[in-house]
């Protein structure tokens, strides 16, 4: 295996995003060992920017840095793992909210955790399609898992912008 830079970008659809990570310090941290899950937004979810923001964004270190920071959670979360998890606490300092349809039935249905119901729901509801519905600030993970030697990506459909943040 790679690290996660290398990773990315055997990928091919990360452009955007590995000119991102090369102009930030992340693209050392991210080669280095260690613990990291990082949410790639793919060029196309790059593409959905309007171009002078995107181009802002480029041209700016400071903002650059911060998006891409934004992307970025010490620790390994496979997407099992974020079914359990409501926030994630990226390198940038704020919080990722992650949401998905079994959170979303799980907190409606107000099961106790370590009931026999939540044990069954938990175990029998982790299923491809419920991984594919895992939401981080409203962005989808199209595909998950891809590991890394130092983490794991998941691909996103969006680019994140932190908040108070206007792109």
């Amino acid at each position: 295996m790679a690290n996660l830079i290398d990773t990315i970008k055997a990928e091919g659809t990360f452009t955007a995003f590995s000119r991102a990570l090369e102009m930030t310090e992340l693209v050392i941290v991210l080669r280095e060992p260690g613990a990291y899950t990082v949410f790639a937004p793919t060029d196309a979810a790059f593409a959905q920017m309007k171009a002078e923001s995107r181009d802002d964004l480029f041209d700016d270190d400071y903002d650059l840095s911060k998006v891409i920071k934004y992307h970025v959670v010490m620790g390994i979360y496979k997407a099992a793992d974020l079914l359990d998890v409501m926030f994630l606490k990226t390198m940038e300092g704020q919080r990722l909210a992650i949401r998905s349809s079994a959170s979303d039935e799980l907190t409606s249905e107000k099961l106790e955790d370590g009931s026999a119901a939540h044990s069954y729901v938990v175990k029998d509801t982790v299923t491809s399609t419920l991984l594919e519905s895992i939401k981080v600030n409203g962005a989808n993970i199209t595909r998950a898992d891809v590991s890394a030697d130092n983490g794991v990506v998941h691909v996103i459909d969006k680019v994140l912008v932190p908040h108070f943040m206007i792109l």
